[in-house]
């Protein structure tokens, strides 16, 4: 990901009620590992796969292990329509890659001192709700309790249980370039702390991560050995229970007036965040 006019495909169709406010994760981006077989080569590496087939017994892996060898358990491009069989992608990364809601897990073993949930114990109607942008483009630095009253005060919205906030920076502009992690605005303690004194349980940013950027936090630890700059938002999930969906895209794109919001994780097991398909739909 090299151009950042390129980094984002356009929105869905304007017909559409629904908007994409999700970052595609891309097969050159850092840290993604891709694979793919294309259908010309389905063929050969379904021929070698067959050899053993979900559901098998070790028997049965045996014996057809040995017709393989024998060529009496191969497949060739004549044994599929036009000499294509199916494609197939594979990728490795983490699930902090891309648009993705972060769980208490992720911040500790215990929130509130109780066990952290994971991804699979989060409540599914945590994940859509009422939404609310508030643009906070112009803070530099951090996010305060003050930066959101006025925030509030401008869009008039009183968010409350349910309502999903999320923080417009327009960090995703940068996708793509190095700026995109250097110049990302941060989310501070006091400023979640308002928002979930008011009953909100799901927070959102268009940064790629809550704390800002990570190099800033980790320069300003070694100065000062002071532990509370790093990751201080992550940090305070294990004083309070909250979620944050981070790398979210395109939230000047939403219309003034009410929207639905959702984001639902995929069902990972043992996880504490996990990727998700963010977007808005519009109240009509």
């Amino acid at each position: 990901m090299t151009t950042p006019a390129r980094a984002l495909p356009d929105s869905a169709d304007d017909a559409s009620a629904y908007i994409d406010l999700s970052i595609p994760i891309r097969r050159q981006a850092p840290g993604v590992e891709f694979e793919q077989w294309l259908h010309r080569d389905g063929i050969g590496h379904l021929s070698r796969r067959i050899r053993a087939l979900p559901g098998d017994t070790r028997r049965d892996r045996i014996v057809n292990h040995v017709r393989w060898l024998t060529g009496r358990r191969r497949l060739s491009e004549q044994d599929v329509p036009g000499g294509c069989f199916l494609s197939n992608e594979f990728y490795r990364m983490s699930v902090h890659q891309g648009t993705h809601v972060d769980a208490p897990f992720h911040y500790g073993p215990e929130c509130e001192g109780k066990p952290a949930k994971k991804v699979m114990d989060l409540p599914l109607d945590w994940f859509s709700g009422p939404g609310v942008v508030l643009d906070v483009r112009d803070v530099r630095g951090a996010v305060t309790a003050a930066d959101v009253k006025d925030a509030l005060d401008r869009t008039g919205a009183r968010p409350g249980p349910g309502s999903v906030v999320l923080f417009r920076t327009d960090s995703d502009l940068r996708l793509g370039t190095p700026a995109y992690y250097t110049e990302s605005t941060a989310i501070s303690p006091e400023a979640v702390d308002h928002l979930l004194d008011l009953g909100v349980k799901v927070l959102g940013t268009d940064c790629w991560s809550f704390d800002g950027p990570a190099r800033a936090m980790v320069e300003t630890f070694f100065r000062t050995r002071d532990p509370a700059v790093l990751w201080p938002a992550h940090m305070h999930g294990r004083r309070r229970e909250f979620l944050q969906i981070e790398g979210l895209a395109r939230l000047r794109d939403l219309p003034e007036g009410p929207f639905t919001f959702m984001a639902f994780p995929i069902a990972l097991a043992d996880a504490g965040a996990a990727w998700c398909r963010a977007l808005a739909r519009t109240d009509v």
